[in-house]
């Protein structure tokens, strides 16, 4: 298979469309006052067989904790299942002496402090990419956490439109849900791997656009890199396709308190037409300029996130 035929697999649109789902990150750090760093094997020696089955726990580079529950029907279902499985978690972690935090970048600690706690061939790999391009490849493995929301790909042109709006909303929503400088870190990583300076956007040809945007990015030096399917991995846009579904990349781990606001706002402006053609009216007039647009939002600044705000809440009433 080549690269051109992976990527139109990636495109490819949900069988049975309509879910939403989510992977909620959570950052570590033991309960004192002056908090440390936490080794992943003192929270999963805790994890029992149901909490395992249904938030699918794994960590990222750094130690966080990622929970993976299945997509649901609606944003209501899949918040209430991740408040249970969150209120899981932190009992699971309290009863260690360990907080779970709900931020975008690790407060308290730096690389140095934090060592890669998955050292698996592909991280190591991954990290000796990135520090050929700077430091912020380090702290993005090691010191980020992410709210990603998944939502079903629609047919046709209504998913074009879905692909266009998920990208083209990412700095005025990540503007609106930053608690962190996460953004500023994933812009200083690698653009050729990140696209967060719009490379991998194209209106005309989303699917050309991505395609060469994956066939220019560098390889990792694994021998598993030599296949598409594998590199199309290892790359890291604001939006990716998945085969069936986009992933939303770019919002900040969230509070309790605003995380269900975050996840029905990502998905009214995808799967409502209204929201998502008045979003489109609204966005892809700065469509030529995404760098600037991602710039103004790692300053947590957006000049459209008011407007974009203002056109999914009238949708957000009633929604289930």
């Amino acid at each position: 298979m080549n690269i051109d035929d992976a990527v139109q697999r990636l495109f490819t649109p949900a069988r049975r469309p309509g879910r939403v789902g989510a992977e909620v990150e959570l950052i570590p750090v033991t309960a004192p006052a002056r908090p440390r760093p936490v080794d992943p094997h003192t929270l999963a020696a805790g994890f029992d067989a149901a909490f395992t089955r249904a938030a699918v726990p794994s960590f990222e580079p750094g130690g966080q904790l990622e929970l993976s529950p299945a997509p649901r029907p609606t944003v209501s279902a899949l918040v209430r299942e991740l408040n249970r499985l969150i209120d899981h978690a932190a009992a699971i972690a309290a009863a260690r002496g360990v907080r779970l935090l709900a931020v975008g970048v690790n407060p308290y600690h730096g690389c140095a402090e934090v060592p890669l706690r998955t050292p698996s061939p592909r991280y190591l790999a991954m990290q000796r990419a990135f520090d050929e391009v700077g430091p912020d490849g380090r702290r993005m493995m090691r010191l980020t956490a992410a709210l990603q929301i998944a939502v079903d790909l629609l047919p046709g042109r209504t998913g074009r439109e879905q692909w266009l709006v998920a990208n083209l909303a990412g700095p005025p929503l990540a503007a609106a849900f930053a608690n962190s400088t996460r953004t500023a870190i994933w812009r200083g990583v690698d653009p050729r791997r990140t696209g967060y300076d719009g490379r991998h956007l194209d209106v005309a040809d989303p699917v050309g656009a991505y395609a060469a945007f994956a066939a220019a990015a560098p390889r990792l030096a694994i021998p598993e890199a030599a296949d598409p399917r594998y590199h199309l991995s290892t790359l890291f846009p604001p939006v990716r396709p998945r085969g069936g579904y986009l992933e939303v990349r770019y919002l900040d781990a969230q509070p309790p308190d605003r995380m269900a606001e975050a996840i029905a706002t990502v998905a009214t402006l995808l799967y409502d037409a209204g929201a998502r053609r008045d979003a489109l009216d609204l966005l892809l007039p700065r469509a030529a300029d995404q760098d600037r647009a991602w710039a103004e939002a790692a300053a947590g600044f957006s000049p459209q996130s008011r407007d974009l705000l203002s056109i999914v809440r009238p949708a957000l009433v009633g929604a289930p």
